[in-house]
């Protein structure tokens, strides 16, 4: 089905009543071939912008039933709500139709890390000063969302914004974050292969705070390494905090550290004892 929405065309596998999209204002962006099941909206109304997440139409890249998108939107609604940080897009309003739920976020003027590399390059491009800052909002997130017993499955590139005028950076999706305890009922999680541990891929694996101690390293390794094969060589930091990304990667769940909490706390005691020059320019 074909759709043409203040000029901009919706491409979708089913028919769908798209008359909502009018109380948000003009609609300026379109994503509508997301795999997630979502219709993604830029929309502006009366000199504001907004993303509006929305779930219930058949996308193109959506091989599911629409309902289970409902479902898992709402759930994730939940989620937005209870977990308010500055690195994450702050959840504004949430409302239904007759065919669908959506999520109302304000637009966030950045880049994601995928899928153009033009980006990801830009952010290895600046100053490791600026990368520490950028990095530490974003693991105070993790680390705040793992104290309130999430596991911060589903990250992905994809998902992780830069504003790089603004030098800001934060998560737009928590769409796929479980309650603590878990187990692991997929076999594989959702989310980019570099932030997945071990576990995340074993169906019947207990999944924990370290899990998200192994997304935090490689988290690390995304603004100072190399992912596909980490070695002291292509780190861009001081051995200290190589160390602190190297133990919280350890394949052994045990060997990690036990708590987002801990990690932070020595990673960011690393960063306090490294020269003043890397945090010029």
């Amino acid at each position: 089905m074909y759709y043409l929405v203040d000029g901009l065309p919706i491409r979708l596998k089913a028919p769908h009543d798209l008359s909502w999209t009018g109380r948000f204002g003009r609609v300026f962006c379109v994503f509508d071939q997301l795999i997630s099941g979502h219709l993604g909206l830029g929309t502006e109304d009366e000199g504001q912008r907004y993303f509006i997440k929305y779930a219930g139409a058949s996308t193109l890249g959506y091989a599911g039933d629409p309902r289970q998108a409902v479902a898992r939107l709402r759930e994730a609604d939940e989620v937005y709500q209870s977990l308010r940080h500055r690195c994450l897009t702050p959840h504004l309003d949430a409302f239904e139709t007759a065919q669908g739920f959506g999520i109302v976020f304000p637009w966030f003027p950045g880049f994601a890390l995928a899928p153009m590399d033009v980006h990801m390059h830009r952010l290895r491009a600046l100053p490791p000063g600026k990368r520490f800052a950028l990095f530490d909002g974003l693991a105070e997130f993790i680390t705040m969302a793992s104290g309130l017993d999430y596991i911060t499955s589903g990250i992905a590139d994809q998902n992780i914004l830069v504003d790089f005028e603004q030098e800001r950076a934060i998560f737009s999706s928590v769409d796929h974050f479980m309650r603590m305890p878990a187990v692991n009922h997929r076999g594989r999680l959702p989310g980019s292969p570099w932030f997945l541990a071990p576990e995340a891929y074993k169906a019947g694996a207990k999944l924990d705070e370290a899990t998200n101690v192994y997304q935090l390293g490689m988290l690390a390794h995304t603004f100072f390494g190399h992912r596909d094969a980490p070695s002291p060589r292509q780190w861009e930091g001081t051995p200290a905090l190589y160390a602190v990304a190297e133990r919280a990667t350890q394949p052994d769940p045990a060997k990690r550290f036990q708590g987002a909490a801990q990690f932070l706390a020595a990673w960011r005691q690393a960063v306090m004892d490294i020269p003043s020059r890397w945090f010029m320019g």
